[in-house]
Formats: structure tokens, C-alpha cells, sequence
């Protein structure tokens, strides 16, 4: 095993460092220095686009976790922290920009830079604003702050009355790269694994994303290979993108939380995908893609597998596919719903995107299927108290031996502003399936939105799921590290098969929690605390919950 971990370092450190652009960066240090007493008052937007002003000058000001300008932050702590810690190279930030000088003026695409910066998990918050004008040309300023992005440590959740452990050294900012990479031994009630991460958002300078994921598991492995240039703006008008999947696992199938099926599933994938679209236009992105699929899934017997279970032995499709999508551009920012004191930028416009294929004994495939899938969100704010959010999706084959794999799910959150800046949400979901492959199940319990109850403690091929939540957001900012909230909530759920008349029965809990969200770190740091108790069904056992999220 150290072989393994001594091989990926040997490739991959000097891949790392040879890559660094230091002394490029050291340039655009330099070119980036903006004496802010220079700053004087601009026109409007309005009267900027109406006189048909410019970029001019792109100054990028990256600041450091904490501000020592700021008394309650100029602390001995802190000002280590900022000594330790690789700020985001400027070169990085102007990659990652929309817009070059000389493009016209169009406050649209600089909030959907914002945007775009606000979605880097090294990033806490960023800002686009204009600096000075001066013949015609409007001269921006771009401000980020940075978080802590190295960590290392060990941490415990539970959720479901079942225990897990990692110990991890990861880096989501490597040297100020915006790179990441991490290194995680994880031990959950399924497997245990170690597994090596590393993302580059912007290969050699470009659009380009390179994600690779290498790991070695208990019952199996898993490695990928992901190389593509998304759409990564709304007026982007080509993607491109390739993928290599192979997974090796033992499923485990479960009633009433206890496992009942088990056996090994080797998958393997790779897929090649383009995109094209005329960009923007009339506020909406339309965008077409033509791919080709390949999957295959071998099915071996466990030491679990009862002789009355059916394995399929192997499963190929090999397909070529057509995909649209289409984005609307209604994003609006907000605060306090789904994070605490963070920016939130929600698109209430519908986002929609689908594919439709056809897997052939011709191409390889072990029958003749049509592949299709859809999804769609959107979102209503009818008043500044209220937003509603809807997901719907759809996916499965259809052939000569009719539906198979076939879901059908939907999800809406309602939030309410009550007790001040307070949020009531109330969130209903509702999945069905039919004909599912044998790897596959609808499971509910306190590991997935029934925290009342052991994971997976209901199963079916029917569920429904809903949570009332009151959540309570505070200004608070422990030790000028932790964002503090707190939640009161009542889960109803059930998970049945067709035609059993309810099968296991609707299930209640009620509960508190705690949520501490870091500011100072990277996104998806949200610590849950909770304790709920389970109101139905043959349990009695208080759940005690320790989790970490991304959002509340």
C-alpha cells in the first residue's frame, strides 16, 4: 500500500510544482497594485453602457483570511494564520474572470463573475466594482478573500444510529493555485478506503477542469479520469469533455436497516461529449450536445446472496446520445436560507437539461434500449419573505422487454422569513420507481432525511419525505471563526413497495440541532448537531446525529 501512495506522489509533486506559474504571478502582483486613493466617483451603470464605455485597467486585490485592519482580527492567531497561509495568486483570479479589457461595459457579466468566483471553494466572497472612468474607459476593481484551505485531522460523524471515521490531509488551494488535492482513509458502516483527490479548475492557464480520483477500498476500488471545458459561462459557446470510470463495490441491500442482499458490482464507463450554443439571448442559454456512452456492470455473488436472489450476470450499454440544456439568467443574491451570513446566489429562473439515446446489440449492447433522462429546477419569489424551489427528474431505459431502471422524483422547499431574519422551510420529496436494476433502492432513514430513525430503515420502491424546519441564523462569530444556528424540526416520512397498502407505515420524529459553519475555511464545512427522537414505528432510541454538510 505505501508502494502505491509513494508512486502517486512521485507522479504527481513534480507535475505540481513544474506547473507553478511563479514568476507570472509575481508579474501580476505587481501589475495589480491599486492605490485606493485614486479611486474617484464613477457614473452610473446606467450612464456608463449609454455612453458606450470600456474596460480599461483589471486590478485584482486577492485578500488573506483575516484583515488586520480590523481590531477584532489584528490578533497574534490570526496574523499567523495569514503568514501561513498561500494567498490566491492574482494571476488565478484573473483566469477566472469573464471579461478582458477592452470588452463594453455590461454589469450583467460582472455579478455573474462574482458568481463564478463565489462558486471556488477557496473563495469566501468576491466583488466586482468600478474603480474609475476616464475617456471612455471604466477601470474595475476585483476583490476576493480567501479561506483556509489546508487541513488535516481526524473527525467521527453518526448519523442513523451508525458511526463513521476519517483521518484526512487535503488542500483545496494548493500553494495559491486553486488546485486541490487531498489525501483521506475513510471507515463508514459499507467500506473503508483511502482515497487521493486532485482537481485543476484551470489546465495549463485554460478553461479546461482535469479531475482524477484514485482509491482503494475494502470490498474494491474506484478511479476516474475527468477531462472537460464546461460551459462555464452563460454566453459560453462550446464544451467539450471526456470521462473513464471504473468502480468495483459490494452492494448491500436493506430492509427495515438490516442487510439482507449483498454482492459484488464492478462498473466501468467512458464517455465522450461536445456542446455548442449561440450564447446568451434574451436572457436564456439554449444548449445542444451530441456524446457517446459506453457502460458495462458485471454482477458476482456475495457470501449474502440468498439462492432466491436473480443477479443478471452482466449488463452493457453502449449508446450514442443527443442533450440539451437550456438556463435562464435570474440569479438573484441572497443570505441566510441555505448558509449562514454567506452570500448565496440563487437562480430563480428554470434550468433545465436532458438526454435521449439508443443502446444497441450493434454497438456492443447486450439489447436494443432507448436511454433517456431529464431534469429541471426553478424558483418563485413572490414576496421578500417567501422563496418557493423545485427539482424534478426523470431517468431509465425503455426496450422490447418494456421500462427498466425507471425514476421518478421531485422536491420543493418553501421558506418562510419568521421571528426577523429567522426562516421557517418546509421541504416535501417524493421518488418512485419501477423495475429497478438489483444494485439500486429507495431507502429512507436517519442517514437521508429521517433522522429519527437508524439508516436505512425503510425501503420500497415508493418514498415520501416531509421536514418542517424552523431555522434560526445569528450574527454571532465565535472566536471570529464560527458562524452559529440553530434548527427545531419534525420529519414525517415512508418508504413502501407498489401494492403493498403502506408496507412499513408513515413514520415521525422530532428533534433540535446545532449548525456551526466555519468562516474562515473552505465551503462545505457545516457542522450538524442533533438530536432527534422517533415518534412511530419499533423504536424508542433517541438519534444522535453529528454530521457535516454543505448547506444548513
Amino acid at each position: 500500500m505505501k508502494s502505491r501512495w509513494l508512486f502517486v506522489s512521485l507522479i504527481l509533486v513534480p507535475f505540481l510544482t513544474a506547473s507553478l506559474p511563479v514568476a507570472a504571478d509575481s508579474a501580476a502582483t505587481d501589475r495589480n497594485i491599486f492605490p485606493i486613493s485614486a479611486a474617484a466617483e464613477v457614473p452610473s451603470d446606467a450612464e456608463l453602457v449609454a455612453a458606450g464605455a470600456v474596460i480599461g485597467e483589471i486590478y485584482v486585490r486577492a485578500e488573506n483570511i483575516f484583515d488586520p485592519s480590523r481590531e477584532d482580527e489584528d490578533k497574534l492567531l490570526f496574523n499567523l494564520a495569514n503568514r501561513l497561509h498561500v494567498t490566491t495568486r492574482p494571476r488565478v483570479i484573473e483566469r477566472k474572470l469573464l471579461f478582458e479589457r477592452g470588452d463594453p461595459y455590461d454589469l450583467r457579466l460582472l455579478k455573474e463573475t462574482e458568481r463564478y468566483l463565489r462558486s471556488q471553494s477557496y473563495l469566501y466572497d468576491a466583488s466586482v466594482r468600478p474603480i474609475r472612468y476616464r475617456g471612455n474607459r471604466v477601470d474595475l476593481l476585483v476583490t476576493t478573500r480567501d479561506v483556509w484551505t489546508l487541513s488535516s485531522g481526524v473527525g467521527l460523524e453518526r448519523a442513523g444510529g451508525a458511526n463513521s471515521f476519517h483521518v484526512s490531509l487535503e488542500d483545496s488551494n494548493f500553494l495559491g493555485t486553486g488546485r486541490q488535492l487531498d489525501l483521506k482513509y475513510a471507515d463508514d458502516p459499507d467500506r473503508s478506503s483511502q482515497r487521493f483527490r486532485f482537481v485543476d479548475s484551470a489546465l495549463f492557464g485554460t478553461r479546461a477542469e482535469l479531475r482524477l480520483w484514485y482509491s482503494t477500498n475494502s470490498d474494491g476500488h474506484r478511479r476516474v479520469f475527468d477531462l472537460a471545458q464546461p460551459f462555464y459561462a452563460l454566453d459560453s459557446r462550446w464544451a467539450a469533455g471526456t470521462k473513464v470510470l471504473s468502480d468495483d463495490r459490494r452492494e448491500r441491500l436493506y430492509s427495515q436497516g438490516e442487510v439482507i442482499e449483498s454482492f459484488q458490482h464492478e462498473r466501468t464507463m467512458a464517455e465522450i461529449r461536445g456542446g455548442l450554443s449561440k450564447g446568451l439571448i434574451d436572457g436564456r442559454a439554449n444548449r445542444w450536445f451530441l456524446g457517446y456512452t459506453y457502460e458495462q456492470n458485471r454482477f458476482r455473488m456475495g457470501e449474502e446472496t440468498s439462492d432466491a436472489f436473480v443477479l443478471p450476470g452482466e449488463r452493457t450499454l453502449s449508446y450514442p446520445w443527443v442533450g440539451y440544456e437550456r438556463v435562464a439568467d435570474a440569479y438573484i443574491e441572497t443570505h441566510d436560507l441555505d448558509q449562514i451570513v454567506r452570500t448565496e446566489d440563487l437562480n430563480l429562473g428554470t434550468e433545465m437539461n436532458g438526454r435521449l439515446g439508443f443502446s444497441s446489440s450493434a454497438w456492443g449492447g447486450d439489447q436494443d434500449q432507448a436511454i433517456f433522462s431529464f431534469d429541471m429546477r426553478s424558483g418563485w419569489a413572490p414576496g421578500d419573505d417567501q422563496t418557493l424551489l423545485f427539482t424534478a427528474g426523470a431517468e431509465g431505459r425503455w426496450g422490447s422487454s418494456g421500462y427498466e431502471n425507471v425514476t421518478l422524483g421531485g422536491e420543493m422547499r418553501y421558506f418562510l422569513r419568521t421571528f426577523g431574519r429567522h426562516r421557517l422551510q418546509i421541504a416535501l420529496r417524493v421518488d418512485a420507481a419501477w423495475n429497478l436494476d438489483p444494485e439500486r433502492q429507495l431507502l429512507l432513514g436517519g442517514d437521508n432525511g429521517l433522522r429519527g430513525y437508524p439508516r436505512n430503515f425503510q425501503d420500497g420502491d415508493r418514498r415520501f419525505l416531509l421536514s418542517l424546519e424552523q431555522r434560526f441564523y445569528t450574527h454571532w462569530e465565535l472566536f471570529n471563526l464560527i458562524h452559529a444556528g440553530g434548527a427545531v424540526f419534525m420529519d414525517v416520512g415512508s418508504a413502501w413497495y407498489d401494492g403493498s397498502g403502506g408496507g412499513h407505515g408513515v413514520l415521525k420524529d422530532v428533534g433540535l440541532g446545532l449548525r456551526l459553519s466555519s468562516s474562515r475555511s473552505s465551503k462545505g464545512t457545516m457542522v450538524h448537531l442533533d438530536v432527534a427522537y422517533p415518534l412511530d414505528g419499533d423504536t424508542d432510541k433517541i438519534q444522535w446525529l453529528v454530521t457535516t454538510r454543505e448547506t444548513f
